[in-house]
């Protein structure tokens, strides 16, 4: 696949980059030089010709809401259809209806990237598209450095994964090869997914 990397310099998009190259696919990496991802015209001539979009974005006055609408307006104009967007783990539910962003415990320096990933999710769900668009949460927490071990699950639905002991986390390599694996499967189109241990 020729694949578009919005965001490509981050500490996600970079890994997410590196395991498409890896596994033999052709990526576009966008730096916020190259496309601003909440203008549709920047956006469409930047991933024109493409097969998929990911993007990996955060930033003030609320950059990645609007960032989601405007891939939205982008895609379909471009002639691309595919959308994985890299999305937190913050609006995730610790039990029916209460997120973890929201609770005493979230810690306050990411409550407003949290929000503004919670935002983005809301926009694509509510959104009448044909953009096959998939978002991907990690674990509230624990997304922790570290190269891919092949031993994640995957799921659709607004509840984290956890492991034996209670815990939700896995490592950023294994993130993003279950990115890649959605894009290759065609996997969770139209909903959210998580990822974990």
């Amino acid at each position: 696949m020729k694949i578009a990397v919005i965001g490509a310099t981050g500490q996600l998009g970079r890994v997410v980059a590196a395991e498409a190259t890896a596994r033999g696919h052709h990526v576009t990496p966008l730096h916020r030089d190259a496309v601003d991802v909440t203008d549709p015209v920047s956006v469409t001539a930047a991933v024109s010709g493409h097969d998929a979009v990911v993007v990996a974005v955060k930033g003030p006055d609320r950059l990645v809401p609007r960032g989601a609408q405007a891939l939205l307006d982008a895609l379909p104009a471009a002639g691309v259809d595919r959308l994985v967007f890299l999305g937190g783990g913050g609006s995730l539910e610790y039990a029916p209806g209460l997120r973890f962003v929201d609770g005493p415990d979230f810690p306050a320096q990411y409550v407003q990237t949290a929000r503004d990933q919670a935002e983005a999710l809301d926009i694509l769900r509510a959104a009448s598209t044909a953009v096959r668009w998939s978002y991907v949460s990690p674990p509230p927490i624990h997304l922790v450095p570290g190269d891919r071990t092949g031993t994640y699950r995957t799921a659709a639905g607004d509840t984290p994964i956890v492991d034996a002991s209670g815990d939700s986390r896995v490592t950023t390599g294994d993130y993003a090869s279950a990115v890649l694996d959605a894009l290759e499967s065609g996997s969770f189109v139209q909903q959210r997914f998580t990822v974990g241990y």
